[in-house]
């Protein structure tokens, strides 16, 4: 009890670390799109600058990769995200495998899932569930209730972040994303610590705040973040 104890404590005063950072980044302007903006470097990395990630690519992943088959973050988000919806509509950016689609259909009038690729695991799926398969940039988003991604974001390199974004901000008023902030070593495109995503969705939803911060695998070099809309 008294680990779990210190581990919330840790966790809200990081919470509130990365909220005033993110305060900060963003009453100095700082734009994820614009490097001459960054008042310090470690704000945005670019782990590569260039790789391959097409349809393709994730269809690979999906066809032979375990942890996408069967990992997806948005399970344990359940009910937040189903408190949002209000029991109306979801759409889930990069739906992977598709369990989190899958679970919460029978509580959801109707759920979009968007995906690069389609998981062999998206088989099946109920009346209520619209797979539409594209480049999410590049693919028109219906008005929902509630927006929700995870492990997505951090794909897509700095530029189209803003645009994206916006586009999500304007499909759904509230938001429910996952977002890991480190380097995976072979995907990530843009690496920010929870500050620097918090001050990027200020610039689209003043009400988006940082619920969750925590170690991936209990490894403090692997953290991720959850920036959602206030309920």
């Amino acid at each position: 009890m008294e680990n779990t104890t210190q581990g919330a404590a840790y966790a809200a005063a990081l919470i509130t670390s990365e909220t005033r950072h993110a305060k900060l980044l963003h009453a100095s302007g700082v734009r994820v799109e614009k490097p001459e903006t960054y008042i310090d470097a470690s704000i945005v990395r670019r782990p590569r600058l260039s790789v391959d990630l097409s349809a393709e690519y994730y269809q690979h992943l999906h066809d032979d990769d375990r942890a996408y088959q069967e990992n997806n973050w948005l399970i344990s988000e359940e009910a937040q995200i189903l408190k949002l919806s209000k029991g109306r509509s979801i759409a889930e950016i990069g739906c992977g495998n598709g369990q989190f689609t899958k679970l919460v259909a029978d509580r959801i009038r109707k759920v979009f899932a968007f995906d690069w690729a389609r998981s062999p695991s998206l088989t099946d799926l109920p009346e209520n569930v619209r797979f539409i398969q594209g480049d999410i940039r590049k693919t028109d988003i219906p008005d929902v209730d509630v927006l929700c991604s995870a492990d997505v974001l951090e794909h897509f390199p700095p530029d189209d972040l803003p645009p994206l974004i916006a586009k999500f901000s304007a499909a759904a008023k509230a938001q429910h994303h996952i977002i890991a902030c480190y380097d995976d070593g072979h995907s990530h495109l843009t690496v920010m610590p929870p500050s620097g995503w918090l001050a990027l969705f200020w610039r689209f939803s003043s009400s988006s705040v940082i619920c969750n911060v925590e170690c991936r695998r209990n490894n403090p070099k692997q953290i991720i973040c959850t920036i959602a809309t206030k309920s």
